[in-house]
């Protein structure tokens, strides 16, 4: 579904017009426009994404018809109308990387252990190098972090550390940090800092189509349970029993 479609059944089902939708939709779905596979909803297509939708766009917003909608509550449908499920990030990990003796899933649990105990050579070297604020270097951190707050497995590591993710932490940033030097003003770019701390982390900086590459697939992804699911939305609005 494109989010146009998103969009319409959004202002149906809340009022207003699709336009007041369709930036929200337009972020869920930007993804694809890493790669054309339907496993780019890996990145955002997940209860995280939709936590980052809220951070981004506001607990609400108000519409053409002066309503207030909760940006949860359109995220969410989103979601349920691409994969006819709210899923979570763990869910796709678990999916996308299923053999625990595939080299790749090795590769990704030795560096979520090295990240998670802050011992990547050089890491805190480098943030220092960029002069950011203990701040911003922690808020850095976090968001390469966000994903692994829910899920223990290694494959989730994939959702932040990849070229796309560096774009959405600009969308998060804006464009540059502030470099921490006294009076005079310095910018540092936001996508250098990313681009060099996820090389530094993973020794390449991913892009969608390397990681989907090597990674599994399963029917859900496909949305191929969101036929049923949008019948039984139609139904309930119905008021059917």
């Amino acid at each position: 579904m494109k989010p146009l479609q998103h969009a319409q059944i959004s202002a149906k089902t809340y009022g207003g017009k699709w336009q007041d939708y369709i930036e929200i939709h337009n972020f869920l779905d930007s993804s694809k426009s890493a790669c054309a596979h339907f496993k780019h909803r890996f990145l955002l297509h997940h209860r995280e994404g939709i936590e980052l939708g809220v951070r981004i766009f506001g607990a609400s917003i108000g519409n053409s018809e002066n309503k207030t909608v909760e940006t949860r509550r359109i995220l969410t449908e989103h979601l349920i109308e691409d994969v006819g499920k709210v899923v979570s990030v763990e869910d796709w990990a678990r999916d996308l990387l299923q053999d625990e003796n595939d080299p790749y899933y090795k590769f990704l649990a030795k560096k979520r252990a090295l990240i998670e105990a802050d011992r990547i050579t050089g890491e805190n070297e480098l943030l220092a190098a960029f002069n950011l604020s203990q701040t911003d270097c922690a808020a850095v951190k976090k968001f390469l972090c966000f994903p692994l707050e829910h899920s223990d497995h290694p494959a989730t590591l994939l959702v932040s550390h990849n070229s796309f993710a560096v774009f959405l932490a600009e969308i998060i940033f804006g464009c540059a940090f502030v470099k921490n030097t006294g009076a005079r003003k310095q910018l540092v770019a936001v996508r250098e800092v990313f681009e060099r701390l996820i090389f530094l982390r993973m020794k390449a900086v991913y892009s969608p189509a390397e990681i989907i590459a090597r990674t599994s697939s399963e029917r859900w992804m496909r949305g191929a349970d969101a036929t049923t699911t949008l019948a039984e939305k139609k139904r309930l609005t119905n008021g059917e029993s």
